[in-house]
């Protein structure tokens, strides 16, 4: 961020200084005093767990240059009069007014990425291939609510030419909100899928939420939407703005063609043409990188740059990480969990070989409302047509998954359901062994990552902690 006066500031946001300034200028924002860096502007947030108001002294103390409160009387009074206060109604929408005014100061091109599935992947791939010759930046982690995207902008520099932003939802209006915020230049619709459909009803009521970052651009503005997204998105923005599909399909204008497993990757050509490499598995990542292709495409970068890039693209962690326990691997695929991406993960299990057996572990996906059930019986089925050896569902619809997979499995598989993760644990580790392949996948929520680890634990000190027994960076970082 550029250095800012606190006048300015307040200004931006709306808020009121606590006496006469003291400190001309901020040069970084905050919501976490654990990662302060001197001359910051402390935004006291309140959250589920903490109030940052709790954190504001400490936080002036230690050398923030400012805090932006909404409670002064949380403060100490040795504060209130120096000028290092700025008075707010709401830190979170000031937050976001901040960022909104400071997205105005700088000439970065802004790529929003939205969408079901696939975001976070799809914003680094997207900010490695731009950054292989170009400067600038993108959002930490899932860094895509509120206070993400706001902090995201503000991390930008006078000198970056790009930044990358993702931007996810939970509750209708949230998408065209952040996007005011940002302001995109580009936009990426990664896919359509049933999520948090206790909030949007169904697939049009997700696809009117995520398709809103539309009207949050200019005219004629850039949208790379994958072919699977495109069969929801509305005529009207598609008319009114210059849209490139992507994907497998051959109805997507940049197609990914001759997709074929190598090793522990994968080779395709764009529309036929232009070779590619990339070290992930699983077709949804191929269509994910096309997303980077179609950006860096827009931006003439050359599809020798592009690839060379992809080369040295990584996923997040939690997403097909792979480690490895006593000669078991372990796949943390729990980041999240929804249909789309359950069958995802499926197809890239179905395409692994495996020594012995491979186990599917399958959480529960929330926040699907009224469609829980269904959704459920549905990702059982088409686990039990997988070729996943043993099923082993956890949580409160861990029945109806295992009922699911009955219908559909063949006699030669292993379905169990259990409603909570010990009683899972216990029965997991005494069923693997050397050469087995387990994927774990639910939603975020169910913390299925936890039962990864204490896996690990367990056969590790079964194996006597051999070598094979490697940690898991998600876990232990």
């Amino acid at each position: 961020m550029r250095s800012l006066t606190l006048e300015e500031v307040a200004a931006a946001m709306g808020g009121r200084i606590a006496g006469r300034p003291g400190i001309p200028t901020v040069s970084a924002v905050s919501t976490d005093t654990r990662d302060l860096a001197a001359g910051s502007l402390f935004f006291a947030i309140k959250g589920a767990r903490f109030d940052g108001h709790s954190f504001v002294n400490g936080a002036l103390d230690s050398g923030a240059a400012a805090a932006v409160v909404s409670d002064v009387s949380r403060v100490d009074a040795k504060h209130h009069q120096g000028g290092r206060l700025i008075v707010v109604s709401d830190v979170v929408e000031a937050l976001g007014r901040l960022a909104a005014w400071y997205r105005r100061q700088f000439a970065a091109t802004v790529v929003a990425v939205v969408g079901s599935n696939g975001k976070t992947t799809t914003k680094d791939m997207i900010a490695t291939v731009l950054g292989r010759s170009r400067r600038g930046r993108s959002a930490r982690a899932s860094f895509n609510n509120e206070i993400g995207v706001p902090l995201t902008l503000l991390s930008v520099e006078p000198s970056d030419e790009f930044v990358v932003v993702e931007i996810g939802t939970n509750h209708p209006g949230e998408v065209a909100a952040l996007g005011r915020i940002a302001r995109p230049d580009f936009a990426v619709v990664t896919s359509i899928g049933e999520e948090h459909l206790e909030a949007f009803g169904d697939l049009e009521g997700v696809a009117r939420e995520e398709f809103s970052i539309l009207s949050t651009m200019r005219d004629r503005a850039f949208a790379a939407i994958s072919d699977q997204a495109a069969g929801y998105a509305p005529a009207e923005a598609m008319r009114e703005h210059t849209v490139v599909t992507y994907g497998l399909s051959e109805r997507a204008d940049l197609r990914a063609a001759d997709v074929a497993a190598e090793g522990e990757g994968q080779r395709f050509k764009v529309n036929g043409r232009f070779p590619y490499c990339l070290p992930l598995l699983g077709d949804h990542n191929v269509t994910n990188a096309m997303a980077a292709i179609a950006i860096g495409t827009r931006l003439r970068l050359t599809h020798e740059e592009m690839a060379a890039a992809l080369l040295e693209v990584r996923l997040p962690p939690m997403r097909m990480e792979r480690s490895e326990a006593g000669g078991i691997t372990l796949i943390n695929d729990a980041y999240n969990a929804n249909p789309s991406s359950v069958r995802a993960a499926l197809d890239v299990l179905d395409r692994m070989s495996a020594v012995g057996r491979k186990v599917l572990v399958l959480g529960d996906m929330r926040e699907l409302g009224d469609n829980a059930v269904r959704c459920h019986q549905a990702v059982g089925r088409e686990a039990g047509r997988s070729t996943a050896h043993v099923i082993m569902a956890v949580g409160a619809h861990a029945r109806v998954v295992a009922d699911g997979a009955t219908g559909t499995a063949g006699t030669g598989k292993r379905i169990y359901s259990y409603p909570t993760m010990d009683a899972l644990a216990e029965k997991l580790t005494g069923l693997i062994g050397a050469g087995d392949v387990v994927l774990f996948k639910a939603s975020r929520g169910v913390g299925l990552e936890r039962l990864v680890e204490t896996v690990r634990r367990r056969v590790c000190s079964v194996s006597g902690g051999k070598p094979a027994c490697k940690p898991d960076p998600a876990v232990s970082r």
